[in-house]
Parts: C-alpha cells; structure tokens; sequence
C-alpha cells in the first residue's frame, strides 16, 4: 500500500472518529489550515473540518468510508470512495481529489457525490 493510500485510509476513518479523538486524527493526516468543500458545505481549518464530520456522525450513526482507489502524481492525489452502513451495506459512493502540503498532508480536499 502506497503512503498516499494509507494517509487516505487514516482520513477516512477520522470521519467515524470517536469526538474525542478526531481533532488529534485529523491533524495527523491534514494540514492545520486544511481547506475542505463538498456539495453541502466549505470549512476552513482542522477544528471547523471535524465540526463538519462531526455532524456526519452524528447524521449517519455507524456509518465511515472505505477508500477503494488513489490516484495521485506531484501534490494531487484523488481517491475513490465508498460510505458504508452500519452493516457494512455501500450506501453511497463518491470521489475526493486533495492537494497535499509540502510535508505531504492534506492541504485542499474537494468531495464529489457520485449519481446512484
């Protein structure tokens, strides 16, 4: 497994995070000035970026992300994405592309909501 692909994994997992641990996950793999956007929303910043997940927590109980392909060449990645139940049944699956700092962590995170 690729280091892109593992910092991927970890950032998925800090969306099922426990509360109390998910600032700390998070600045493991992203830049403290991590930029995030989806469809629904644009957060700045480590805290406002595990408020956001937070809530996606607390909205989907059980559920997290399952990272099923990157892609990645000079400070791009883009990684495939399946959100899985509480029964591990794919309730939805998208694409997120990230520019990573220059120390490697995710620096600007775009997700994409792919069609069922």
């Amino acid at each position: 497994m690729s280091d892109t692909q593992q910092l991927w994994n970890d950032y998925a997992a800090c969306w099922s995070a426990e509360p109390a641990d998910r600032v700390a996950a998070l600045g493991a793999v992203a830049a403290h000035e991590v930029a995030y956007r989806d469809p629904g929303t644009e957060v700045a910043g480590l805290t406002e970026l595990a408020a956001y997940m937070a809530g996606f927590a607390a909205a989907f109980p059980g559920h997290r992300f399952r990272i099923d392909e990157v892609l990645e060449h000079h400070d791009r990645s883009l990684a495939r994405w399946t959100q899985l139940d509480a029964h591990g049944t794919a309730a939805s699956t998208g694409i997120s592309a990230a520019r990573h700092h220059e120390d490697g962590s995710l620096a600007d995170i775009t997700g994409f909501f792919l069609p069922a």
